[in-house]
């Protein structure tokens, strides 16, 4: 299989363009430093080699040269010979000769070319005077050219094996590039080549080559995302079917008319139903000003000849003797060189609707003049429900007073029964203290001891009576601002004071005692009675459901603070009882709504605080609360009251 000049058939490594590139670039740079590698391995031997043939001459000048002259001293030509003999065996001396005045000798070959030439003095030194005598010279020649030519070898021989190592280097580079990457790279390129999004089944898979491929190297990675991207396009081309499959039965089955055209507005497409309303051709392009049906849409037209986008055109057509009603639409198409192309477009039969307008507007007559019949009647029920709530949050006061009552009865009854008994016991120390006097057998003794009863009698008497007098002017205070609706000046510390004496009765039951905490002279203007009543309903429903099960805390509290904020007074109840479900947060504040229903709850309690701190009081209030950690109260009043002119309670 072809692709233009390329194949991607499984091919041999030197047949891989890739491959020979990347071998050629390796082999060029290899060659490079190979060349600069060999070139100065060569200039370091050539300069060794020069190095030891200066050493070699400079041994025959400093070691040989004396023994040579002392050999022409003495005049032994043989053991000179030998000598000479000797020395020109050595490596890199190839040529020596010594001369002494007209006497001669010379080993070796005399070189003309490509020669290192020393000549080195012969002297002796006089045994009498100690004075050095020259006596001759010696001449020391060696050839360049043998060191020339062991470069020469050894450069052509290292480049050798360094050309037959690059070469199998390369090609094992070129096989494992082959398996590694061209293989893979060709099973990619003829996947895709014969890749089909209408192939479910098709999977990438390449062939792994033991120790030269890698399951998670970046071709593997690679074929992964090629995988991945196959599968995202064909569940794109299945999406993209089933929508064109989709819109294709909507604009079959749709009311609208679907439509567009040319640059010259002819009418190149239309849906069925446009066709079959319009009895046109789908295969026969005709201009829209000459379709019949359309000829009297003059607004149509008027919009079509400006070549814009339009919407909401409505015009009226006759169909096989009707007349409808549509609504046309269009956006006009254009190309980057602002070139009109033609529209695109819907009409919507609105006949229906048409038609629907008349019937509604003859049921929206009847159904106001029954709107106002109900409006009568719901106002009326209204009224009844606003009085009736009224009539229910007086009777949830008076409800709420007459357990007061009941507990303060109970309450004075102590006082006054100890008052009582006092009474009696100071009644029987007159007679008792009478009578002895009468007889005259009163003792110092016993005066003393009568007096002591008496005493003890009327102090007791005393602070019991004190007692029951401050417990009924409290609950008269409290009576009296919870059933008054008088707006005045009042002490908070006193009022609220009083309120939680009263209520001792109900909050003993727990036992619970509300500790008051805020500035004993702040005042303000507003309804006690209204103030009082909503902190004795939030005492009362603490009493009632914060502390009444097992998960009671050790030591019950409530507390109730107060302070000034501003132009308004901020009240803050706290109690540690057993919290409120976040459930039920919505629903604390509705009337009627009680989890004492059955056990003398009305459901009216807080719904009243609600009503009494929003509308009466002019106030907001606040509320959190969690399971098993109390509840927390925030009401925040204005220091000074409007002056009310309606309803002193609304509902």
């Amino acid at each position: 299989m072809t692709t233009g000049k390329y194949s991607t058939e499984l091919i041999s490594p030197l047949r891989s363009r890739l491959g020979r590139r990347t071998v050629f670039i390796l082999v060029l740079l290899s060659s490079v430093f190979t060349l600069i590698s060999t070139m100065t391995q060569l200039y370091f031997n050539y300069t060794q080699h020069m190095d030891h043939i200066e050493i070699r001459h400079i041994e025959i000048r400093d070691v040989h040269a004396h023994v040579l002259a002392s050999f022409i001293w003495d005049f032994n030509l043989t053991q000179l010979q030998q000598r000479v003999d000797h020395l020109v065996l050595l490596s890199d001396i190839d040529y020596l000769k010594v001369q002494s005045g007209n006497y001669s000798l010379a080993v070796g070959n005399p070189l003309t070319s490509e020669v290192i030439r020393h000549v080195y003095p012969l002297t002796i030194r006089e045994p009498v005077s100690h004075e050095t005598e020259l006596i001759g010279t010696v001449t020391v020649e060696s050839s360049l050219e043998n060191i020339h030519n062991i470069l020469i070898h050894t450069f052509l021989t290292t480049l050798a094996i360094n050309t037959l190592k690059t070469i199998l280097v390369c090609y094992l580079i070129l096989v494992i590039f082959h398996h590694s990457i061209n293989q893979r790279i060709y099973s990619i390129v003829r996947f895709l080549q014969r890749y089909t999004p209408t192939n479910p089944g098709t999977q990438l898979e390449v062939r792994q080559t033991p120790f030269i491929t890698q399951h998670d190297d970046e071709l593997s990675l690679l074929v992964k995302e090629t995988n991945k991207l196959t599968q995202n396009l064909r569940a794109f081309y299945q999406s993209n079917h089933l929508e064109r499959t989709r819109s294709r039965h909507f604009a079959l089955i749709s009311s609208d008319w679907l439509w567009e055209t040319d640059d010259s507005l002819q009418l190149t497409y239309a849906s069925e139903g446009m066709l079959k309303a319009l009895h046109l051709s789908g295969s026969n392009p005709v201009p829209f000003t000459q379709v019949e049906a359309l000829q009297p849409a003059q607004d149509l037209h008027r919009f079509l000849a400006q070549k814009q986008s339009f919407q909401q055109c409505e015009v009226t057509i006759i169909l096989d003797g009707i007349r409808q009603w549509f609504v046309f639409q269009a956006l006009a198409r254009y190309n980057d060189m602002h070139e009109f192309l033609g529209f695109r477009g819907t009409a919507l039969n609105i006949s229906a609707l048409k038609f629907g307008q008349l019937a509604l507007k003859q049921l929206n007559q009847e159904l106001e003049y029954k709107v106002r019949q109900r409006t009568d009647e719901l106002a009326q029920n209204l009224a009844q429900l606003k009085q009736t709530q009224t009539q229910l949050i007086q009777s949830e006061k008076f409800t709420a007073l007459g357990g007061l009552v009941a507990g303060v009865a109970h309450e004075v009854n102590t006082p006054l029964g100890i008052a009582v008994t006092a009474t009696s016991v100071t009644e029987d120390v007159r007679k008792t203290l009478e009578e002895s006097f009468h007889h005259q057998t009163l003792t110092t003794h016993q005066f003393t001891e009568l007096i002591q009863r008496l005493t003890l009698s009327v102090e007791l008497l005393k602070s019991n009576l004190t007692r029951a007098s401050k417990l009924m002017q409290n609950f008269k205070q409290t009576a009296v601002d919870q059933i008054s609706e008088c707006q005045c000046q009042f002490n908070i510390y006193q009022i609220l004071q009083a309120l939680i004496v009263s209520m001792h009765p109900e909050t003993r039951k727990v036992p619970v005692e509300p500790a008051l905490e805020g500035d004993q002279t702040l005042t303000m203007n507003s309804f006690p009675g209204c103030l009082t009543q909503v902190i004795a309903n939030l005492i009362m429903n603490s009493t009632r459901h914060a502390f009444g099960d097992e998960n009671t805390p050790v030591v019950p509290q409530i507390m109730i603070r107060f302070y000034a904020e501003g132009e308004s007074v901020v009240f803050e109840y706290i109690d540690n009882g057993i919290g409120i479900p976040e459930y039920l947060h919505q629903k604390i504040f509705e009337p009627f709504y009680t989890t004492q229903r059955g056990h003398g709850g009305s459901g009216l309690g807080l719904n009243l605080v609600f009503n009494l701190v929003t509308q009466q009081l002019q106030g907001t209030l606040q509320f959190s609360s969690t399971p098993g950690q109390g509840l927390h109260y925030w009401l925040k009043l204005p220091k000074q009251l409007k002056i009310q002119t309606h309803e002193t309670i609304s509902s």
